[in-house]
């Protein structure tokens, strides 16, 4: 009974503590909980508003600085990037050049790392409310690089909001002439969906040692009527040297029927040109309940096919058993037939 007590008391106490801390338990943006704070956040949707808004007071110029194709080593190269305050309150801000996290990007490609340095410096200063900052990025490319595409992620931290954020950085090194590769190894698009959407796939293969970007393109309209182009998927990315970039369609529900896609994938070939490749091709979208439904009929015009064999089968059957029995009925019968007509002789004669 004293433990029912304690329960009891333990489960009002907690009860208690969430009704008077109504944002205790609410998950924030960078998946962290979020914790009530006397006078400042009263419930899960205030939280989430604040929360949004530090996201928000620090804004950067560019997420890409492309310092483009250098022909010259062993001199510096710089850009500037923008950074904003957008809100009432002074933020401290904190820089650091890093190699990008991407897989796609090999080792030998992320130097660009270590080439940069933040001009005066200065890599942890303060803001002012709705004030700007110009931050300056010298890179430094060593007399001894090697030609081809160099990376690095710049990352931009607001430490008062604890907020990050990131700018890629591309450079190619362009003393001995740059070798692109690009090539299309998939372009795919799923002739049957269960669905409303779009299915489609494309990769673009680089063998080269320069980066590009390249461009995926979407249309589709009604295979019978009036043409009516509808662009779903307009992307680019960066293909890096020695790397795959896929594109995969993120189609909005566009209804069932028969569709004509039109494919556009733009890159660079081996050739140093801009080329690009396109396809058609006609896709049926099925609800899934039609598909069942003319599974079922499958399965039933099957078991009737069955059925009328079997039948077809057992009739033969009876027939080639009646056969023998007919047989010896009707040999039987001229047998019977032939004594008659001897007896009747016999009669004839006497």
């Amino acid at each position: 009974m004293k433990k029912s007590w304690l329960v009891g008391i333990v489960l009002c106490g907690f009860l208690s503590f969430l009704m008077a801390n109504p944002a205790y338990g609410c998950i924030g943006p960078d998946g962290k909980p979020i914790e009530g704070k006397d006078g400042e956040v009263t419930n899960c949707a205030t939280a989430e508003e604040e929360t949004k808004k530090a996201g928000d007071a620090l804004e950067v110029s560019t997420e890409l600085l492309d310092y483009g194709y250098l022909s010259e080593v062993g001199r510096s190269y710089t850009q500037t990037i923008t950074l904003t305050n957008k809100s009432d309150a002074t933020i401290a801000v904190k820089l650091s050049a890093e190699k990008p996290d991407s897989s796609e990007i090999k080792d030998e490609s992320k130097l660009a790392a270590e080439w940069v340095a933040f001009v005066g410096g200065i890599k942890y200063f303060e803001i002012p409310a709705n004030g700007t900052k110009v931050v300056g990025l010298r890179i430094m490319v060593p007399a001894d690089a090697t030609f081809g595409s160099q990376y690095a992620t710049i990352k931009v931290e607001d430490v008062s909001n604890k907020v990050k954020k990131t700018v890629d950085l591309r450079l190619t090194v362009a003393t001995e002439g740059v070798a692109f590769g690009g090539e299309v190894t998939k372009n795919f698009a799923s002739p049957i969906n269960l669905n409303n959407k779009i299915n489609a796939e494309a990769v673009v293969k680089n063998d080269g040692n320069a980066g590009f970007a390249a461009t995926y393109i979407l249309r589709v309209t009604k295979k019978f009527g009036l043409e009516d182009w509808k662009e779903i998927t307009n992307e680019t990315k960066e293909v890096y040297p020695g790397a795959e970039t896929s594109f995969k369609s993120d189609s909005e529900e566009i209804g069932y029927g028969f569709f004509t896609i039109e494919q556009k994938i733009t890159y660079i070939n081996d050739k140093g040109e801009q080329v690009e490749e396109a396809s058609t091709r006609t896709v049926l979208n099925l609800p899934l309940w039609a598909v069942i439904a003319a599974n079922i009929v499958i399965v039933l015009i099957i078991v009737l096919l069955v059925v009328i064999n079997i039948i077809k089968k057992k009739k033969a059957e009876d027939e080639e058993d009646r056969a023998p029995r007919k047989a010896i009925k009707e040999k039987k019968s001229k047998k019977s037939k032939a004594s008659k007509k001897e007896e009747e002789s016999i009669e004839i004669e006497m």
